[in-house]
């Protein structure tokens, strides 16, 4: 045991970045589920996440009857979804106008498999759709990290890191203007053929809505964070509160890179 009588810089701790980002945050609004806050049951079974700065609970959506595992690959730990079943969790009503969000993932996919669905901002996602409701979502296969809408309005594809490689993908979304950023990589903005989203918002884990469908869009990743920020286009807007939290995310970025 190494013992030393100096204070030490919270960032130089082993949960301090986490815990340097969380209070830098609070000022924007955001949510943050990190996976040491998941709850399973005894079987491994994820049965609640709740985020750490707001107490915003995420719960399983009907079609996961305890397909979402507890899971955890080197220093990260999360939600484990696996190829074709649906392991989805769902935090409802995040948003209550959604033309204007961002949301966040870092996340694994599994080794040789296909992460697919990671997070949908999604303004119904009941088990049946309404003709006003749409959503837009993460998603990766291929080696392209991809962010569209269900409408077809706007679309943004990038190149995903190498495999092994933890992702951090950041989606901005303003009214008709999205804008992606793989942290540490590419970045790219486009403009929708109109406003992509409105209405109030849900945003889902792992899976697109409540359906018990879509199995192809269902691959196999290891979630360990989620971020979302109603009302805050951190990659569009310059106001003193997104660039601040835009910047700690950067850094918390950086800061789990080398950990």
């Amino acid at each position: 045991m190494i013992a030393l009588s100096e204070n030490l810089p919270p960032g130089v701790l082993c949960d301090g970045g986490a815990d340097i980002l969380s209070e830098a945050l609070v000022g924007s609004g955001a949510l943050w589920w990190d996976g040491a806050r998941i709850v399973t049951d005894r079987a491994g079974a994820v049965t609640d996440w709740t985020d750490r700065i707001r107490g915003v609970r995420a719960r399983p959506t009907a079609p996961n009857t305890g397909n979402g595992l507890s899971g955890a690959a080197g220093d990260l730990a999360g939600l484990q979804c696996r190829e074709g079943l649906h392991c989805g969790m769902v935090a409802e009503d995040v948003a209550p106008d959604a033309a204007t969000a961002s949301f966040a993932a870092r996340y694994l996919p599994g080794w040789g498999e296909e992460a697919k669905t990671i997070l949908t901002f999604n303004t119904g996602g009941g088990t049946r759709k309404s003709a006003v409701e749409n959503y837009l979502y993460l998603s990766e296969a291929e080696g392209r990290v991809t962010v569209k809408d269900d409408k077809g309005l706007v679309e943004i594809t990038l190149p995903a890191p190498e495999p092994e490689a933890t992702r951090l993908v950041l989606v901005s979304l303003m009214r008709d203007r999205l804008a992606v950023a793989v942290l540490g990589g590419p970045e790219a903005e486009a403009r929708a053929r109109a406003q992509v989203l409105s209405g109030a918002g849900n945003l889902f884990f792992g899976c697109r809505n409540q359906r018990p469908g879509l199995t192809k869009t269902l691959g196999a990743a290891l979630i360990a964070d989620v971020w979302f920020w109603p009302g805050r286009a951190l990659l569009q807007a310059e106001g003193a509160e997104e660039r601040a939290a835009l910047v700690a995310l950067r850094r918390f970025h950086l800061w789990a890179e080398v950990l």
